[in-house]
């Protein structure tokens, strides 16, 4: 009674310290413990959090875990991410496999044509006696103008921000030439104009231009082979403002950092432009009776031979086509293919169960009508004729099979007796010359079982065993048991002579006592 007293007294000293604060406690710990609870807590705070966080830090932080878990996503369900991505990526891969297919077409048309224009020869001669490759000199020639090399520069310090230059271009020091274009400007305005706002636009150095497109920070300088439109300056002051739309933070609060213009290089690749000479420069000369109608006689005669050559590689072509698949083709050995009066003449060997390969011939464009076969008959021993041969002589019963297995031909399976009693002489021939292996040959049980019903009882039909031995030539099914004399005498005459079934039964012993007169 004491201990009891005693504890509620603690209880009242806990209600005096704690007083309203004890339920409060107990709902704090109830909420801390709560998983669900400090979810929901940590999701009112969160979107906040992370806008008032430092970016750097936060950026850092999920970098790795929001890029494997991208990654984990594409590898998982590589189709969905690929049909949202397509609308971004379907044009960009079109108008780059446009491009490279103009480009190749006109690559193909200006090397035709060099190779059959006065010009052309005189430029490889050139080739030839200065070391210069010849590619080069007919670029120069055919060439209207080039960009080599396009620079984003900051105007304030003369800071190359990007550069980007095309392949053919020879690589240029890229903060030595913005530099370089700074001090020009400068010097331009110190020397040449009261007007300080004034800007250099245009440079000429050697066999280049070089053209600037002046922004409020950054300059947009190409340098340029060839004589180029007033339509590039355009293109180059379009390709300015888009930068300074896109970029505007970053050109607002550039230091020196030029890892903050990510991206840039896309604005002035489309700058590198590579425009040649067309046909309109031709015709000009055409009319003016010029050297271009010597090239005429050249011209043709260049088509001319091309036509030869295209005519003489189809011809060959074909040739070469019913070669190859004629080698393909069993029974058939043919020891020369040619020509003669538009028909494709094939002579040599051809067995008379080969079937010609008609439909892979007109697949290549060669029809019936151009093949004339002048072949010899013959009897081809290949292991796929006589294959087909086989099939078409032997028609094989349901579980039989023939296949060919390291050069031999097997004919295996469970046949019936009676389609094994009527092949039989040809069968056991085949396998005797050596050209059919029969060794997993042999007759059904359910055949022969078939057979021995028709002749016994069923209480006979208990006596009897069968059973299967494997021998050199075949597998025969093999009747044993203990049959009376009476019906070992039937069932030897029903498999007399046949060479897939062995009788090997024995006669009962019959049990006939005498009676015993004394019983009596």
């Amino acid at each position: 009674m004491t201990q009891i007293d005693d504890h509620h007294q603690i209880d009242e000293l806990r209600e005096i310290l704690n007083g309203s604060n004890s339920s409060e406690l107990a709902a704090l710990k109830e909420r801390i413990e709560s998983v669900e609870s400090r979810t929901k807590d940590v999701a009112e705070v969160l979107a906040p959090a992370i806008r008032k966080s430092d970016n750097e830090a936060l950026v850092s932080s999920l970098k790795d875990p929001v890029s494997s878990s991208l990654k984990y996503a594409i590898r998982s369900e590589p189709e969905d991410y690929a049909e949202i991505l397509y609308p971004v990526m379907a044009p960009a891969i079109r108008r780059a496999i446009s491009q490279a297919i103009s480009s190749l077409m006109v690559t193909i048309n200006k090397t035709v044509e060099s190779a059959t224009s006065v010009s052309g020869i005189r430029t490889r001669i050139q080739s030839f006696r200065t070391g210069i490759p010849y590619a080069e000199l007919a670029l120069r020639q055919s060439l209207l103008y080039r960009v080599e090399h396009v620079y984003l520069i900051d105007r304030e310090s003369g800071m190359q921000v990007a550069e980007v230059a095309s392949q053919q271009a020879e690589g240029l020091d890229g903060d030595a030439v913005s530099a370089m274009f700074s001090a020009i400007q400068s010097f331009v305005q110190d020397s040449f104009s009261h007007d300080r706002s004034a800007m250099l636009t245009d440079l000429k150095v050697g066999d280049h231009n070089v053209w600037v497109a002046h922004g409020p920070r950054l300059m947009l300088a190409c340098v340029i082979q060839g004589n180029a439109p007033e339509a590039l300056k355009d293109d180059l002051y379009d390709a300015s403002y888009k930068i300074r739309t896109d970029y505007a933070n970053e050109i607002a609060s550039f230091d020196g950092n030029v890892d903050s213009f990510v991206g840039v290089d896309n604005h002035l690749r489309p700058l590198l432009q590579l425009r040649l000479k067309d046909t309109a420069e031709g015709k000009v000369r055409d009319e003016g009776g010029g050297p271009s109608n010597k090239r005429w006689p050249l011209i043709l005669a260049a088509l001319v031979v091309l036509g030869l050559c295209y005519f003489w590689f189809v011809q060959n072509s074909k040739i070469g086509t019913v070669e190859y698949h004629l080698r393909q083709t069993p029974g058939i050995a043919a020891t020369d293919v040619y020509w003669s009066n538009d028909l494709l003449v094939i002579e040599g060997l051809k067995d008379p169960d080969a079937k010609i390969p008609f439909g892979t011939f007109e697949a290549y464009g060669i029809s019936r009508d151009e093949l004339d076969f002048r072949t010899i008959p013959f009897r081809s021993l290949e292991v796929d004729m006589e294959l087909q041969r086989f099939r078409n002589e032997l028609t094989l019963p349901s579980g039989v099979y023939l296949s060919v297995r390291d050069g031999k031909i097997y004919l295996y399976g469970e046949a019936p007796i009676a389609w094994l009693s009527e092949n039989d002489s040809r069968i056991r021939q085949l396998a005797a010359d050596g050209r059919l292996t029969i060794s997993a040959l042999s007759a059904s049980f359910e055949s022969v079982s078939d057979l021995l019903r028709a002749s016994f009882s069923e209480d006979d039909l208990r006596t009897i065993r069968m059973s299967s031995a494997a021998r050199a030539d075949a597998t025969t099914v093999q009747i044993g048991g203990s049959l009376s004399a009476e019906n070992l005498t039937l069932i030897s005459a029903l498999f007399a002579g046949n060479r897939w079934v062995a009788v090997t039964a024995k006669q009962a012993e019959e049990n006939n006592q005498s009676a015993d007169p004394s019983s009596s």
